[in-house]
């Protein structure tokens, strides 16, 4: 394949996925959960169910990618959150948006277990894996510059349209998407050999053993499946810290656009900021993690709108900070795996932090339905502080 063709390949794939994140709901996404009955508590609940759906499907789906066509399993990540856009198009309710929830979550375990794969052995095939590290993030950039683009769109849309207008927008956007993919190439996979069911778990174990006693990878791991699980606890705080100050809906999506933003820019110059930072950036990291749970209770305690605004925007960075982190343990991880392995074993990193995201949302959930909002934050933010503190100095030593 030519420079010029993957290229084309990896466009046609960034552009698929920009138009895929076109997902005007998300920005009032805790306003459509209100309008279906729902409250925060259920929210905060399916969140974390999106999490466990992740966290089962995870390592499965990759490991798929190590069988069959990445390119056909990547399609199907895309149909079965169509399925998700087409569910809310027609029913409501309860079990309603709770199956939407489990489709989403069954779209990023085969996506994200299956598409950094794909990237690594199309620049395998060129002889390029060393730009991983950049075309895995220009990925991260497109993804959440759709994201970006579709908050602000959807808040605008909100004023005029109903929520149904607004899914079938959305339906459209996917349904391009998926076409677009039928236009990558479906690239040759080293021959596998016929295996059981036995020995598909023991290739399944010795992913996981993989990465845990890898001591190149496996603390790399660790901090980013934390981080990882307190973004989820930061952004599913973000709309109802908005709600309860009164805040104007043009807001919602302004701050998601912002977010969004973010996490693109640090997936875009993930390797800049590694070069820049260096040693420093796992410092910088537990700073701005304790700094944002901070701020996130002075929000809470203060209720202003602007306040709020300004507070989200400032955890904004951090979060761009930790894609950063996670681009960079996964460029780390494919240095240090078999190819044969590659993709299960990505999908182990992932399961680590949807298992992380999974268990601080649930634990979340019930600590909030018992104490309430800023009692249950400043329990967060003394669990970071401990958790974070243990992979400090071995990172640290690492990016020396």
């Amino acid at each position: 394949m030519s420079l010029k063709s993957y290229n084309r390949t990896l466009f046609i794939l960034n552009f698929s996925s920009f138009l895929q994140y076109q997902r005007f709901i998300m920005p009032i996404s805790f306003l459509f959960y209100l309008s279906n009955g729902l409250t925060l508590s259920d929210f905060i609940l399916f969140q974390s169910i999106f999490n466990i759906t992740c966290l089962l499907a995870k390592i499965p789906m990759g490991f798929l990618g190590d069988i069959f066509s990445k390119k056909y399993l990547i399609i199907t990540s895309y149909i079965m959150f169509t399925l998700r856009v087409l569910l809310w198009i027609f029913f409501s309710g309860f079990w309603t948006i709770l199956t939407g929830e489990i489709l989403y979550g069954l779209f990023k375990a085969l996506f994200r277990g299956n598409v950094d794969s794909y990237i690594y052995e199309l620049l395998r095939n060129n002889n390029v894996e060393n730009k991983m590290l950049s075309k895995y993030g220009k990925l991260s950039l497109y993804t959440s510059m759709g994201s970006a683009i579709s908050c602000i769109a959807g808040a605008i849309m909100y004023k005029y349209l109903g929520f149904k207008s607004i899914l079938i927008v959305e339906l459209i956007f996917q349904i391009i998407a998926v076409g677009l993919l039928c236009f990558i190439p479906n690239l040759k996979s080293e021959p596998v050999s016929k295996r059981s069911l036995k020995s598909d778990l023991t290739i399944i174990k010795e992913s996981i053993l993989r990465i845990l006693k890898n001591k190149n990878i496996n603390y790399f791991a660790y901090y980013s499946a934390l981080l990882t699980g307190l973004t989820g606890v930061f952004v599913w705080n973000f709309q109802p810290l908005l709600k309860a100050s009164a805040a104007p809906v043009i807001l919602f999506g302004i701050v998601s656009f912002v977010n969004q933003s973010f996490r693109g820019l640090g997936g875009w110059f993930a390797h800049k900021f590694v070069s820049a930072i260096g040693k420093y950036l796992i410092s910088i990291e537990y700073i701005f993690t304790v700094t944002s749970f901070l701020l996130l209770i002075i929000a809470n305690y203060y209720k202003n709108y602007i306040l709020s605004t300004a507070v989200i925007i400032l955890i904004s960075f951090s979060i761009c900070l930790f894609v950063v982190f996670n681009v960079f343990t996964v460029s780390k991880i494919h240095e240090n795996t078999p190819s044969s392995s590659r993709a299960s074993t990505s999908s182990v990193n992932t399961f680590l932090g949807d298992f992380a995201a999974f268990a601080f949302l649930l634990m979340f959930k019930f600590v909030y339905d018992y104490m309430g909002i800023i009692p249950t934050q400043i329990l967060f933010l003394i669990l970071s502080i401990i958790l974070l503190f243990p992979g400090l100095k071995k990172i640290f030593n690492k990016l020396t």
